[in-house]
């Protein structure tokens, strides 16, 4: 198996600083392996002997991924590492034999399965907990959920990208924060306490002054300006 870097990532994506790591306290150089501590005398490893040391046996049925700052890579069985440099801190073992690609905020991602979970999407992405990972979509952009696992095995590569869970809109002009997300017209009328009677308008991506119907839905985002009419047109 050979390793790849995906994404057109730089010798800069692949360090988190140019410090070298120096040996444990016992003098044994070290990583993580699956949340493992694992440890040798010597800093230079294979692929292999990782997984091995790590219990990953045998170790061609496995992927071992390094985690690096903006992205991951697959290590090949046979490749040399040296557990001085950083970015060998931690890695990810994944029984498979193959790779899967995906994109996450422009960066390329290699993963041992096809599949990943939400929750391992923000760990090798180091996504914040105040942030919603977005899956893109030509119709409509799926925000993932804790729960959802992303099927990698499609045809193409799946794009991903980061959103703030808290935005900012504007009712009249005035900033109110929310969670973004889709909302039907009831529920945004009561959370801008709509006066009763009244209609709830938007502007849209052209321009546009638009009313919204009862029982529509609207995916709510970050800059959008909102306004409350009287019906047919008059002035509030």
């Amino acid at each position: 198996m050979h390793s790849v870097v995906t994404g057109g990532q730089s010798r800069e994506d692949k360090v988190e600083s140019q410090a070298m790591r120096p040996s444990g306290p016992d003098g044994k150089f070290f990583t993580k392996v699956n949340e493992t501590t694992v440890k040798f005398s010597d800093a230079m490893q294979s692929g292999r002997h990782i997984l091995g040391k790590a219990g990953m046996k045998p170790a061609d049925e496995y992927v071992l991924i390094q985690l690096l700052r903006h992205g991951t890579r697959s290590i090949g069985l046979d490749e040399a590492l040296d557990l001085r440099e950083p970015g060998t801190e931690m890695f990810l073992a994944v029984r498979s034999d193959r790779i899967f690609r995906f994109t996450l905020n422009d960066r390329g991602f290699e993963w041992g399965a096809n599949t990943i979970s939400e929750p391992e999407i923000r760990l090798v992405g180091r996504v914040a907990e105040d942030e919603v990972l977005v899956l893109e979509r030509d119709d409509t952009d799926i925000d993932l959920k804790p729960t959802d696992n992303l099927d990698l095995s499609r045809e193409g590569t799946e794009h991903l990208h980061t959103e703030k869970r808290l935005i900012t809109v504007y009712f009249e002009n005035d900033p109110r924060e929310m969670r973004r997300g889709v909302y039907t017209t009831e529920e945004l009328k009561q959370f801008f306490r709509v006066q009763e009677g009244y209609v709830l308008e938007f502007i849209n991506e052209e321009g546009q002054l638009t009313p919204l119907k009862p029982g529509a839905k609207l995916r709510v985002k970050n800059g959008m300006k909102f306004f409350e009419q009287v019906p047919c047109g008059g002035s509030s």
